[in-house]
């Protein structure tokens, strides 16, 4: 991707969702690209209306732990260092096409611990549908039923933070991990801790679609 824009990143995962299969979940990390907008933090953004549409949980990791995401980070710093810095790319064309490559042979040839030493190739799930070649995004897109999860760590503020909202956490959830699930079908809010329910709440959210007449995916 040129950009991380709402609409690359989710072009992105169009295309990942091709190629490796549909999952049930979806790790993210909290920029805005990925989640929506602060304005109107029910309103969801086109990642998180996408991922709906095609039956996947996303699950957004907690808000300054980019270790969770270690594997991808890896993987980043592979690219980076075996790719990216090894030779130089007249365009970005040329780099597309060249990446291509390196990607083909990377997941036949790279080993990875996380992945009990096998390549990327062998240990693909064959049980994950890959989303059809011809797929195209419904238009417009409106918030279809699932689920969202949000991982969050409160602080001695006692306040837990979702997607700009803020909300009022019991005393003995300081220092402690919650796992935040969002019902979209039945617009509730959810909060656990250690699996057991702390917190649930109304989450009314809004009957507007999101036009991609003009968003080319």
């Amino acid at each position: 991707m040129l950009r991380q824009t709402k609409q690359d990143v989710a072009g992105a995962l169009v295309l990942c969702f091709k190629t490796l299969g549909i999952p049930k979940y979806l790790q993210l990390d909290n920029k805005l690209p990925a989640r929506g907008s602060n304005q109107y933090p029910h309103s969801f953004g086109l990642v998180i209306r996408l991922c709906l549409y095609l039956g996947i949980q996303p699950v957004f990791i907690p808000i300054k732990e980019p270790w969770r995401n270690g594997i991808v980070e890896h993987f980043n710093n592979v690219f980076d260092k075996s790719f990216f810095r090894s030779q130089f790319f007249k365009s970005f064309s040329y780099l597309y096409n060249e990446s291509k490559i390196f990607e083909a042979y990377h997941n036949g040839n790279h080993r990875y611990s996380s992945l009990s030493g096998k390549t990327p190739n062998e240990y693909a799930c064959p049980d994950l549908v890959k989303l059809s070649s011809n797929f195209t995004v419904p238009d417009p897109l409106p918030i279809y039923p699932g689920y969202i999860h949000i991982v969050r760590f409160v602080r001695s503020n006692r306040i837990l933070d979702i997607f700009g909202e803020k909300y009022s956490m019991p005393v003995d959830l300081e220092y402690e991990y919650v796992w935040v699930t969002i019902d979209t079908g039945a617009q509730t809010m959810s909060v656990y801790h250690d699996s057991v329910l702390v917190e649930k709440y109304s989450y009314p959210l809004p009957s507007s679609a999101i036009e991609l007449s003009k968003i080319d995916l």
